[in-house]
């Protein structure tokens, strides 16, 4: 066609040129046609020009049908049906961080161009589109636009991708420093710190204020590094930094993850269906996350590959695991379990992608543990985790699967962070008298505590570091980091828990104690009164203050354990110092407090067995040797009759401890056959018990357990109470959950 419209040029200006030699032939032959002449002359180049105009047109047009004709069909719909804006500002984004000649960025733009083919094709299914078609007739098409909205998120979650990819294969963003005693950070200052997260091949932190504020500091200097995005959506805690500190992820609006440029506060990528960060692989430029949205594929563990670009469910399948740690990078190897179970996996880049392979699976034995919300930490060089089981600390052994559970939820909080490889820091209740909580460093390995002597940053919240030693501590208005602390001297972990439970046990004992003396003056005193008629009432002093009786005389009458009596007309005899003003007793210091170390030591501990051990024989009498105790656990009397249950007792050889429980308050009736040799009575319950013909026989009547079966955590915990009152287990039990007529001593 430019062959021919050429040709039409050339034809037309030869008669451009003929016209000019007929003018010059005209003029010779006859001058007086001139005027005739010229006038033609004039219309003829005019006519000229206008095929001039006409032939330039045509060829401009030719050439843009030409161009037209050599874009391809995918070129020509995605020129149709461009990718959002937030498409193209993203991947200016990716081409302004990476040098042009980077073999990264070559790399992905080969990624890009085909899945810009796939979006092209996938989306005009179902239309006959060639070489030929122009692009205005392309926009005119009915194109699927859900799939064009649908393609252009999978193109911004391969940029989001690359993007936190190139992040995650850069160095350090600083450097990784021993961070030494407490020290404050002042990169925050205007933010009233919530909470922080470390990477752990960095020396950078993340801290998240009040006001869902986020900041990236350096430490141990504490100097501001940027201000990140304000983000009222983030998730309170879940959120993680990398571990060369340069991208922060957070959980928002609890489904998305947001990455962001911990250097400069720039956002790089929302991965949306994507609720959870399980761990950072950075040596085979990957991560583990947990998907959200509907269907097998994405309800799983999920593998982020930065480097192929591509997100899909993890090679082994996995369901319901709430954490992940990693243990090792060559090989790369990471624990991902759940609250009973954990899987040792190593994970392969191979030229097809990344390849798992389960190594070793565990399961946690002990009835009480479980992993708690907190993620375990890896100890003693990657040989073992320690991680919260409900109030206590676990420490796990990978190598011997041996496990360890301290009841240290008597003596320390949940919140600890990594000291050493066999240490962590943690602080003391408030109960251990020193004011305020006390700091001090759980030796896993030893099963020793020692008390941290360091004054500074040695209060408020203790977090960890993630991944690497040291701890952050949040006070009042004051954010400390630091991984040095002095220490005093060490004590054993199993005596401070058996020397603090004994020191409940005693508090338990004395106020039972007080109570049990208590309620036998009600009971004599409400005896006496049923007999006395109108005012007479004789006057007698009691161990309890007027206030102090008045309403535990009215909690029982409410609950029908003892004769109702009228509180109003109950008389109370108090001597006239008693009536007398209190005067005040004069301020005293408190007495100094021994040292941890002794306050729980061994020979403390002996002291308080003999203290418990004088008290049970005050209240329940000296239990001989050949003693046995029998036990009657129900949960309430038959029919939940009133008149309680019989309990008859047969003549025996062998003194004999009753135990009596029941979830109700019932009544037991005590029935001695002659020759019972009953010497104490223990009825114990979820309420309180009425206790009738025990005659002599020490009787204690307490809340407590209860059991109508036995087996079970119930009919131990009675097993156990059976122990500590009497130093037996229990030798016969009868169980029923609706009691009327037991027998025993036979």
């Amino acid at each position: 066609m430019l062959i021919r419209l050429a040709a039409i040029v050339h034809e037309n200006a030869s008669q451009f040129k003929l016209a000019d030699q007929e003018t010059a032939l005209i003029k010779e032959i006859n001058f007086n046609q001139i005027g005739y002449y010229h006038n033609l002359t004039h219309k003829r180049k005019n006519n000229m020009k206008k095929w001039i105009v006409a032939s330039l047109f045509l060829i401009l047009m030719a050439i843009g049908w030409q161009l037209d004709v050599q874009l391809s069909v995918v070129e020509k719909i995605n020129a149709a049906f461009p990718p959002r804006p937030e498409v193209r500002i993203q991947l200016e984004t990716l081409e302004s961080l990476i040098a042009s000649d980077d073999v990264f960025l070559e790399s992905f733009k080969t990624t890009y161009d085909s899945r810009l083919t796939l979006r092209a094709l996938t989306c005009t299914q179902g239309h006959s589109i060639s070489r030929f078609d122009a692009i205005d007739n392309i926009k005119q098409l009915a194109v699927d636009r859900d799939c064009l909205n649908t393609q252009d998120d999978e193109l911004l979650a391969l940029i989001g991708v690359k993007l936190v990819g190139f992040r995650l294969a850069q160095a350090s963003l600083k450097p990784l420093l021993k961070l030494g005693p407490p020290t404050v950070v002042h990169g925050a200052e205007n933010i009233e710190v919530y909470t922080g997260k470390a990477a752990s091949k960095a020396g950078v932190a993340v801290l998240r204020g009040n006001r869902n504020e986020f900041v990236s500091v350096e430490i141990p200097s504490g100097k501001k590094i940027a201000s990140l995005p304000t983000m009222p959506e983030a998730s309170q805690t879940d959120y993680s930094v990398s571990p060369n500190g340069r991208v922060l992820a957070v959980v928002v609006n609890s489904r998305d993850l947001r990455f962001i440029d911990s250097e400069t506060g720039q956002d790089l990528w929302l991965a949306k269906g994507i609720n959870q960060m399980y761990a950072w692989l950075p040596e085979l430029q990957a991560a583990l996350v947990r998907g959200n949205k509907s269907g097998n594929e994405h309800s799983a563990v999920l593998l982020l590959d930065f480097k192929k670009g591509t997100i899909n469910p993890y090679s082994t399948a996995l369901r319901n695991q709430s954490w992940a740690l990693n243990v090792s990078e060559s090989p790369s190897r990471l624990l991902i379990g759940s609250y009973k179970d954990f899987s040792m996996i190593e994970n392969t880049r191979t030229s097809e992608g990344i390849t798992s392979n389960v190594v070793k699976e565990f399961r946690i034995k002990s009835p009480s543990g479980s992993v708690s919300s907190l993620t375990p930490t890896l100890m003693f060089n990657g040989k073992a985790i320690v991680f919260v089981t409900g109030r206590n600390v676990m420490l796990f052994d990978l190598e011997t699967t041996n496990e360890k559970i301290w009841e240290s939820g008597e003596i320390v909080g949940n919140n600890y962070a990594k000291f050493s490889e066999d240490s962590i820091l943690v602080d003391g209740h408030s109960f251990l008298n020193f004011g305020t909580n006390k700091p001090f460093i759980l030796n896993v390995k030893d099963s020793t505590l020692s008390p941290v002597e360091t004054e500074e940053g040695s209060q408020g919240i203790i977090y960890e570091l993630n991944g690497r030693t040291g701890f952050m501590r949040r006070g009042y208005q004051k954010l400390w980091v630091g991984d040095a602390l002095q220490t005093g001297r060490s004590v054993s972990l199993d005596e401070m828990i058996a020397g603090r439970k004994l020191e409940k046990q005693l508090k338990v004992l004395e106020q039972e104690e007080r109570l049990s003396k208590a309620r036998l003056e009600i009971l004599k005193s409400g005896k006496e009164i049923g007999y006395m008629p109108g005012k007479d009432y004789p006057q007698r002093s009691i161990t309890m203050s007027q206030a102090d009786l008045r309403e535990f005389l009215r909690r029982e009458a409410q609950q029908g354990r003892y004769p109702k009596i009228d509180m109003n007309r109950v008389p109370f005899a108090m001597s006239p110092a008693a009536e007398a003003p209190a005067m005040e007793a004069p301020a005293m210091a408190p007495p100094a407090m021994p040292p941890i170390t002794e306050m729980y030591s061994a020979s403390a501990n002996a002291v308080r067995r003999q203290e418990i051990s004088n008290t049970t024989t005050r209240m329940l009498g000296n239990i001989p040797g050949n003693a046995r105790v029998e036990a009657i656990g129900i949960y309430e009397t038959k029919d939940r009759s009133l008149a309680g249950v019989n309990v008859i007792v047969k003549k025996s050889d062998q003194p004999i401890v009753l135990m009596l429980s029941a979830y109700e308050p019932v009544k037991w009736n005590l029935v001695k056959e002659p020759g019972a040799n009953l010497i104490a009575v223990i009825a114990t319950g979820y309420h309180l018990a009425e206790v009738t013909g025990a005659g002599t026989s020490k009787t204690i009547i307490k809340r407590g357990v209860y059991a109508y079966q036995p087996g079970g955590p119930q009919y131990q915990a009675l097993n156990n109470e059976a122990n500590f009152w009497t130093g037996k287990s229990i030798s016969k039990f009868q169980g029923a959950y609706g009691g009327t007529d037991f027998v025993i001593g036979y």
